[in-house]
């Protein structure tokens, strides 16, 4: 559950995000079929129950303001996994920008460290999807724990700097962490937007450092913007890009399409299980825990 704030910034997006954190509660406990979940044994036991699991994820720390308090208020609320930016500048650091250049030169600012800190501290994920390069290697010489990319895409494939260049996913694959692939930025072109496609990027990022370090990162997106007017639609293709979605991977029903077209591209059932569900699996069993006691 990701909490995006960009059409409530700067002033409302601290009460949107409490908004939308209490709104997910309701629903939840209205419903049983889902669980909201703060720790890899809370998410087990809603697989032994047949429910689903949500992990809330806050993308862009403007909700915190510059008050680091704040996080151990979102903490406590279930918030457990944090990317610092979206594509756009905060009090943390720079996004990436949907381009091959451009994002700025600095990396994370000091509050931007004193978040990635308590963050781990705390046992929240740090997500580094939409960091600019400069910020992706802070965070990285600041964590100790595996880390994680929870949406992005293959520069090699789609080359803007919102994406993962190979350096970067080394990076990653040396420090044990996890790469999920995107559904929404697999080409520039629609008619390369295919299932193959993004099959490719599994690929390439497999044998750069292994089946280890990738798994899913949909970002499903199409059913919101089919909503929005054609004029918001414009307006996010002058600002960030057009998205191209997947004919036969446009919602989570479709991900029977994928396991299939994983099994013809010589998948093993191992390496497919891995990349559907056991890479993230090892990431929240190490990363959902404090570092040191926080009672």
């Amino acid at each position: 559950m990701f909490l995006k704030q960009n059409f409530y910034l700067p002033e409302a997006g601290l009460r949107v995000a409490l908004d939308q954190i209490a709104r997910l509660y309701a629903e939840t406990a209205a419903s049983e079929r889902f669980a909201i979940c703060k720790n890899y044994r809370g998410i087990q036991a809603a697989r032994e129950t047949g429910k689903i699991a949500f992990l809330i994820t806050m993308e862009g720390i403007e909700p915190l303001g510059t008050d680091l308090n704040q996080l151990r208020v979102f903490y406590e609320l279930g918030v457990r996994a944090i990317g610092l930016t979206h594509a756009r500048t905060n009090a943390a650091g720079h996004g990436g920008v949907f381009a091959a250049s451009g994002s700025p030169a600095e990396g994370l600012t000091p509050f931007g460290r004193e978040v990635v800190r308590e963050c781990e501290a705390l046992g929240v994920i740090i997500d580094l999807a939409h960091i600019n390069p400069a910020g992706f290697e802070e965070i990285l010489s600041i964590i100790t724990k595996p880390p994680s990319v929870s949406h992005t895409n293959v520069r090699r494939y789609y080359d803007i700097e919102r994406n993962i260049s190979d350096e970067q996913i080394r990076m990653i694959g040396e420090r044990r962490g996890v790469i999920g692939v995107n559904s929404i930025l697999v080409s520039s072109r629609e008619a390369e937007s295919t299932l193959d496609h993004y099959i490719d990027h599994i690929e390439h990022i497999a044998r750069l450092i292994g089946i280890d370090g990738v798994g899913i990162g949909f970002d499903f997106f199409e059913f919101i913007y089919r909503q929005w007017p054609e004029s918001r639609q414009k307006e996010l293709a002058v600002k960030f890009t057009t998205p191209h979605f997947i004919p036969d991977l446009r919602n989570h029903s479709h991900v029977c399409n994928l396991t299939r077209r994983l099994i013809e591209r010589d998948f093993s059932d191992e390496q497919i299980e891995k990349i559907l569900r056991g890479n993230w699996m090892r990431i929240f069993q190490e990363c959902l825990k404090p570092s040191v006691s926080r009672e």
